[in-house]
């Protein structure tokens, strides 16, 4: 029999086949429940009595490596920590981003210090410079030496983290 082609008709067309809702299976409940897959246990941090992890300032669901930030006022999923900088967290959904940050300062501070160095070197060997000139000169090069410094060992640990 070909299928109907009207609409109020399209149940019938499962009266005789093995699919829809009307077809009884002869085979019996263990039969049908050793033939689907075998689900593997999702793993899910709960309470010591078994219950949802539950943010206690959100009153939120926390789900696993959720850390609430009491600045952002919110739950953050691989909660790395408050950056004033950015001023935000630092967690899974912007970690890329906060590295291409440190990235570039580092290079950025680099860069100056490279650069900046001859005229560091040519102010401590004049002595006729203005001491007020000589002064800024000679603190903006030591402090970029030592942003440049901090920088990169911040980096460099988060390069760290980032292959353990």
């Amino acid at each position: 029999m070909n299928d109907p082609t009207e609409p109020i008709h399209f149940e019938y067309r499962f009266i005789k086949s093995k699919a829809g809702p009307i077809f009884k299976s002869r085979e019996t409940q263990e039969e049908f429940l050793n033939r689907l897959p075998v689900i593997q246990p999702v793993s899910f941090e709960q309470k010591k009595n078994g219950g949802v992890r539950m943010c206690q300032r959100c009153l939120r669901t926390k789900p696993d490596r959720t850390h609430h930030c009491s600045q952002c006022n919110q739950c953050i999923l691989k909660m790395d920590h408050h950056c004033p900088w950015v001023a935000n967290c630092i967690g899974f959904y912007n970690y890329k981003y906060f590295l291409n940050m440190l990235f570039f300062a580092s290079v950025t501070s680099m860069l100056v210090v490279v650069t900046a160095y001859p005229v560091f070197i040519a102010v401590l060997a004049q002595e006729s410079m203005d001491a007020k000139l000589a002064y800024f000169i000679v603190t903006a090069w030591l402090l970029t030496c030592f942003f440049c410094f901090i920088i990169t060992g911040f980096l460099l640990f988060h390069l760290w983290l980032l292959s353990n």
